[in-house]
């Protein structure tokens, strides 16, 4: 008899130790382990809104199957959500089984699990299962790829490239004569320390903001971020450093003493069997001419293979170029994201084409057709004696308007009581009455340069961003090649553009969640196919306005995406549709100039900047400006957007 049951406490959590530990495995669920799940739910039991939610699968009352998850709240669409994911931070995620004769096969244990997930979506208890770091190779991908019910919510995630140090290793170009010159110019000793030794964590953490700082001080890198800046993260870490032995950190210091030498750069990593998982790392700034990084790793290894002390040492996530100068192996992990159906929404009426001047508008500001009315809030309950409604809105509307907008609480928080209902009942409204513009951007860089300004313009509207092709098409790539002296496979070419990107959209205030990758043919868009991508963004947002490239730009792609548009809003799938011209390239008087605010200026500015970053180590190349370095230079001097509407001929 096979069953399940749920985990839900700290207590039952702890007594599951012995069973759960029989059923790891050393190198395949380090961070699915009894002892790191622990670890982390120790950090997070009390924070708001987390439970545990551990699955268990039982045969004949043994323990055969762990699913390791738990309830977070998010955000997503600006609504508060509830996302069951790992109970667990890590690369490589998966639930665990047992294995032998007369145990029910991984295939039975993993679809029993995914029947609880399927019910937690279906009772609502959460609103969506998101699981990342699924390996490749592991049973619990296999059982997600074979099912037909969940086999299409499976999606790459990315490479974790390994070194396997039972054969020789490739060593980077320069990796000897960069530690050269360091031990000759500096005093460095290598030193290990185990777990919490000599307080390492602390010591490592201050070296870890002191790189960040730096990256977002002196290179614009205003994504970077330290994970010690995180208390619940930093605690989950000092639980596994002070509980356990896995935690092994290599470190360059100033002096021979570990107890007080300056730490100058680290590689922390955790033990696994015979494999050793790449946590964390940083340098201090002052050093980065020396390749720091480069230099440890190649000490590190040194280290490890005369010592025995494993036989894999993985690089974790992200496949940068500088990790696969040293090894061409690599383990792709997945992500599975299940999510209710949503209901369909209601049909909208065929627009009536618009004509005459009416229609190209400052599109970026005013849609050209009428939108249907917002629902009126709910009435306010009684209030306490006091100024009318009309009263206050004539003498406190600008006070609690600036105050909505800017979210400032503490304003409304001062207001007379009536004044503070009035202005939270009309920010709950804002919320809910918010504004959606979906761009089809072709390829990347097209949004930053051609419509940047004009998103950026309205930091109030949603904006959800829809990338037709990874612009794997770009000449760029030969001139890259050159510039890097070695060859640059597709894949990572792909990868940068994707980076820069990411970096960009972010500086024009979108949310990454609002992100969408088409995957269509860069050079060989088809109009029926973003016309189908268009279908469907339309059905998810039907009063959403609608941009992308104009039908009479001279590029193949933008004209083509343009056109797509064009017809969608000639059928009626949307109602707001507007059109960039690639200025300069080509200039209409009839077209709207967009009026750019200082502020929209300043972060299509920081956008194109993205495109023009050159930091090989980080991945970042510049694909951008040497793509099309004239417009990424001409817009950044002159951030000019012209846009016009469907009738323009």
């Amino acid at each position: 008899m096979i069953e399940t049951s749920i985990c839900r406490t700290t207590e039952d959590l702890a007594a599951l130790r012995e069973e759960w530990e029989a059923l790891e495995r050393p190198g395949e669920s380090y961070y699915t382990s009894h002892r790191f799940v622990s670890a982390w739910w120790e950090s997070y039991r009390h924070a708001p809104g987390y439970r545990l939610h551990v699955v268990l699968v039982r045969q004949e009352g043994q323990l055969v199957g762990v699913g390791p998850f738990a309830f977070r709240p998010e955000k997503r669409e600006g609504q508060p959500v509830t996302v069951l994911r790992w109970a667990s931070h890590g690369d490589y995620m998966a639930a665990l089984h047992a294995r032998g004769e007369g145990v029910a096969n991984p295939k039975t244990v993993s679809g029993l699990i995914f029947d609880e997930l399927q019910r937690v979506v279906d009772d609502d208890e959460a609103q969506v299962v998101q699981l990342t770091g699924i390996p490749s190779e592991s049973d619990f991908a296999w059982h997600i790829r074979t099912s037909q019910q969940h086999h299409q919510r499976l999606a790459f995630l990315i490479e974790n490239p390994w070194i396997d140090l039972r054969e020789p290793y490739a060593v980077p170009s320069h990796a000897r004569k960069y530690r050269g010159k360091l031990e000759r110019e500096h005093e460095v000793h290598l030193h290990t320390f185990a777990g919490d030794e000599h307080g390492i964590l602390d010591r490592i953490a201050e070296v870890h903001r002191a790189e960040k700082n730096h990256l977002v001080e002196a290179r614009g890198r205003s994504e970077r971020h330290s994970l010690y800046d995180d208390d619940r993260r930093t605690e989950h870490i000092r639980q596994v450093f002070t509980t356990t032995d896995d935690a092994l950190t290599f470190a360059y210091l100033d002096s021979a003493d570990p107890a007080i030498g300056r730490v100058l750069g680290y590689r922390t990593v955790f033990r696994d069997g015979r494999r050793l998982l790449s946590w964390n790392s940083a340098y201090l700034p002052e050093l980065e001419r020396y390749r720091l990084g480069k230099v440890l790793q190649l000490a590190i290894l040194e280290h490890v293979t005369q010592h025995d002390l494993a036989d894999e040492f993985d690089l974790g996530a992200g496949k940068y170029p500088w990790k696969f100068e040293w090894t061409p192996h690599q383990r792709p992990t997945y992500r599975y994201l299940l999510k209710p159906p949503r209901p369909a929404p209601p049909k909208p009426a065929p627009a009536k084409p618009a004509t005459g001047k009416d229609a190209s508008p400052a599109l970026a500001q005013k849609p050209p057709a009428k939108k249907p009315a917002a629902p009126k809030p709910p009435p306010a309950p009684e209030a306490p004696p006091g100024p009318t409604a009309a009263q206050l809105a004539a003498q406190s509307q600008p006070r609690w308007r600036r105050a909505v907008r800017r979210g400032a609480r503490a304003a409304i928080a001062r207001m007379p009581a009536p004044a503070a209902a009035q202005a939270k009942r009309v920010a709950r409204t804002r919320r809910l009455r918010r504004e959606v513009s979906v761009w089809y951007v072709p390829h990347p860089d097209d949004e930053s340069i051609f419509m940047g300004g004009s998103i950026a313009a309205l930091p109030d509207h949603r904006h959800v961003l829809v990338l037709l092709t990874a612009g794997e098409g770009s000449q760029a790539i030969h001139s890259l090649r050159r510039r890097l002296g070695q060859d640059i496979g597709l894949e990572e070419f792909v990868a940068a553009r994707d980076r820069e990107f990411v970096a960009a959209v972010q500086r024009l205030g979108v949310d990454p969640a609002d992100v969408y990758r088409a995957g269509l043919p860069d050079g060989a868009l088809s109009e029926d196919a973003v016309l189908a991508v268009i279908r469907r963004h339309a059905r998810r947002h039907p009063r959403a306005a609608h941009r992308t490239m104009s039908y009479l730009d001279p590029h193949t792609d933008h004209a083509t995406a343009g056109r797509a548009l064009r017809r969608a809003h000639r059928e009626g799938l949307v109602r707001d549709a507007g059109f960039y011209l690639p200025v300069p390239q080509v200039v209409d008087e009839r077209a709207d100039r967009v009026t750019l605010s200082e502020a929209a200026r300043a972060a299509k500015k920081a956008a194109l900047a993205e495109y023009r970053l050159w930091d090989p180590e980080q991945g970042r190349y510049a694909i951008g400006r040497r793509s099309v370095s004239e417009l990424v230079t001409y817009h950044h001097r002159t951030p000019d957007e012209r846009v016009h509407g469907p009738d323009l001929d």
